[in-house]
Formats: C-alpha cells, structure tokens, sequence
C-alpha cells in the first residue's frame, strides 16, 4: 500500500514519550484477544521501556500478583458498570463504557506527569471489532487496533447461524454508517492497525475512515521463543495429524474426523482441547468406527508445553468457518507444520494455497470433507511436498515475529511523535 500506512520506515521514539496502551482484557485466561493484549504490553515494554498498561480491575489478581507486570493501571468498576453487566440489553455497551473510563484515565496519568500533546500516544489495543464506539482522546494522539473481527459463517453455513450472528451480518454495514455519522472517534485516529484485509478495511471505509489512516498489520504476532524453536523437518511417511483449540461448532472438528473415513492411507488424528463439541466429536468417532484412528486429548496448562508437542505431527488442521485470525494457524506454520484450512477468514489471509498451506473452497460439506481427506493423503506419504510447504510455512512466519511486530509500531508511533 503506497500511502501513509506504511510500516516499513525506521523512525527513532524518543524514550519520554509516554505509550499508552488500553484493552479491557489483558490475560491468559479469557481466551485470544486477553493473550494478545498481554503479549503487546510484553513486547512493547521490552523495546521501549516508557510503557504503561491500562486495563479493567478483574485483571488485577492475574497480572500484578501472578506475573508481577508493573506499570499497570485498573479501571474499576462503577454502579453503571455493574449494571450493563447485569443487562442482557444493555450489556454491549460494556466496551465503550471501559474505553471511555480508560482514556480519561490516560490523560489524567499523562496530565499528572506534565506531558505534552505530542509525548504521549494512547493505543487501544482492545476491543477488536470495527463497530464498537471509541471513545478519542482530544489532548494525545491516538492508534487503534488491530481491528479485524466482522467475520461471518461462509453462505452455505449461514442456515447454522445463531440468531445474534446474523443480525450482526445483516446490520453490520448499516451499523457502520451509522457510526459515520453519530460515532466518529474511530476516524478522528492518527492511525488503525488494520488486520481483516479487505473485509475489514471495507467495514472502517463505511464508518467514514480515511484510507490514509488504515495501516495494514498483522492481527497478531509469535513469541520469539517459538520462533527460536527448530523447525519441524520432514520425510517419509507421518501418518498422524493434529487439531487443537476450543471444541467450538465454528471450528468444524467434525468435518476432519469424517475426512478420515474417506482417507486411503492410515491417517491417525489428535484432537487436543476441550469445548462444547466434545461429545459430539466423540460420538461421531464411535459412530465411523474411528476409535483406533482418533483421539483425544486435554488441554496443556502450560502453553509452551503444548508447542512442543505438536512438532511429532505431519500436519495441523483448522477447517474454522469464523476465525477472524487464528493463533494456531500462524503458531503451526512457525513451527513448520503444514496447515490444512478452509479459504476463509484468517487463514485465507495467513497462508497461500499450495506453497505454505493448503486452503479448501467452503462450497460445500461434502466437498470439504473429500478435499481433506485428499490433502491429508498426499502429505502423510509425501515427505518431499511436507518438506516444501514446512520451509515456506516457516518462511512466511517471520513477517508474525513479535519483536518485528512491535518495532514496526514503535516505528509508527514516532512518526506520530515527530509532528
């Protein structure tokens, strides 16, 4: 993109500007979007050390008392708080509500410490979605995202929408330029880290952004510690794949063990998580006499654990209907464990088809289903084509390096800085 959201010019942030970041969820225990907002505040403390979190008061136990995170700041709840929690109406405006507390909180530390406007950027890490309010800090310069979310079950699944996601589908847009009329914090930004591709840049242009304010970024970023790790390197034959993560309906779990009845070769799968679809999955296996080919298995409680334990495997699979991003597909192809996915959502956007992955058409079920189960065939007995898409895979992983990741924000934070 040849415009001001590029992220590929170094620029020096002088150590007194003050970061500001704020996301209502900064842990490890409420699912991505909290693990992503903790590994920001994390790699960017590490490069620029003026760095100060803001999050909401429940968070408090986790990151002061079990990480022992300093410069954090909570926002507490208040009477209002409790009360949209408690309301099954009421309760989306929780989001604005915290962003609101929040940057108020923001200016009041910058006011305390006699900063100037330009000594201080305010970056909303959190929430992720295009359409909630946000709340603009008048007095500092403000970064958004990475947005994404918007992501929707492709049209032949649309008949297992839950009533809620489909009013989103169907108002999404009307919503947004509602926002671009009554909401406009969103395009009042320096810059939003844009992350959904087209999807998302489309949904930010409705609600009245400047397309010279929408930066293109990764969703998320890997550890350099995984990145560390050596890649998986292959040959032969590996029977035995995996698929990890919560056992959600969107996540299609189902569909990779009936792949595996349509397999030619003895095509072994680990299913590691829990979730709603547990039994189901576990029913199905019965059901196609799959017990000596499937299993599964419980979550890791220490992450790093689980990473290297998938390094035995040929492959991963994730064949999610509404992944917005997806962790394990960018946590597997830095590892070299070539992917199996469906060309939506995230995925579509981490991997190309053929070189470092392999993206199914969601046309159909029954197309999806056979379409696995021929992937799965090949690279459980071509060691040479597994090898081929482990170095792309691999290769294509770096551009999600945290530490990259995190410099290229500083870099754009300073050209916010310098003017």
């Amino acid at each position: 993109m040849q415009n001001r959201g590029q992220m590929n010019m170094a620029n020096t942030l002088s150590d007194d500007t003050l970061i500001i970041l704020i996301a209502p969820n900064v842990t490890e225990q409420m699912g991505g979007e909290g693990i992503k907002a903790l590994q920001i505040f994390q790699e960017i403390k590490k490069i620029h050390a003026n760095t100060i979190q803001i999050t909401h008061e429940r968070n408090r136990i986790e990151l002061s008392d079990r990480l022992k995170l300093a410069d954090v700041y909570y926002v507490a709840d208040t009477k209002l708080a409790l009360f949209l929690w408690h309301s099954r109406i009421l309760s989306k405006l929780l989001d604005p509500w915290f962003c609101y507390k929040a940057v108020k909180m923001a200016e009041t530390i910058a006011k305390e410490r006699g900063l100037k406007r330009n000594s201080v950027i305010i970056h909303q890490t959190e929430p992720n979605s295009p359409v909630i309010p946000r709340t603009i800090s008048k007095r500092h310069a403000n970064v958004f995202g990475p947005i994404n979310g918007n992501i929707y079950y492709p049209p032949i699944f649309r008949r297992n929408e839950m009533l809620s996601a489909r009013l989103r589908r169907i108002f999404h847009m009307p919503i947004q330029r509602l926002n671009r009329i009554l909401f406009r914090g969103l395009t009042k930004a320096n810059f939003i880290l844009c992350a959904g591709g087209a999807r998302t840049r489309d949904s930010l242009l409705a609600a009245g952004c400047s397309p010279d304010i929408l930066v293109d970024s990764p969703d998320c970023g890997i550890k350099d510690d995984i990145l560390a790790i050596p890649r998986v390197q292959h040959s032969g034959t590996n029977f035995r794949f995996v698929h990890f993560g919560s056992l959600r309906f969107h996540k299609c779990t189902s569909f990779i063990i009936e792949s595996l009845a349509k397999t030619k070769n003895p095509v072994c799968l680990d299913i590691i998580g829990k979730g709603p679809e547990l039994e189901r999955c576990q029913k199905l296996t019965e059901e196609l006499n799959l017990g000596h080919r499937v299993r599964f298995l419980d979550r890791f409680t220490d992450h790093r654990d689980l990473i290297l334990f998938i390094r035995q495997y040929r492959g991963a699979l994730l064949p999610s209907i509404e992944d917005a991003n997806g962790i394990v597909v960018q946590e597997s192809m830095a590892l070299g464990l070539p992917m199996i996915c469906l060309d939506w959502g995230g995925p579509q956007l981490s991997i190309e088809n053929q070189v470092s992955g392999f993206l199914i058409e969601p046309n159909a079920k029954n197309y999806i289903i056979i379409k696995m189960a021929e992937y799965l065939d090949h690279l459980s007995i071509d060691g040479d084509l597994a090898e081929r898409i482990s170095l792309a895979a691999r290769e294509r992983a770096e551009i999600w390096r945290w530490s990259r990741v995190a410099r290229d924000w500083i870099n754009l934070y300073a050209r916010i800085s310098r003017k």
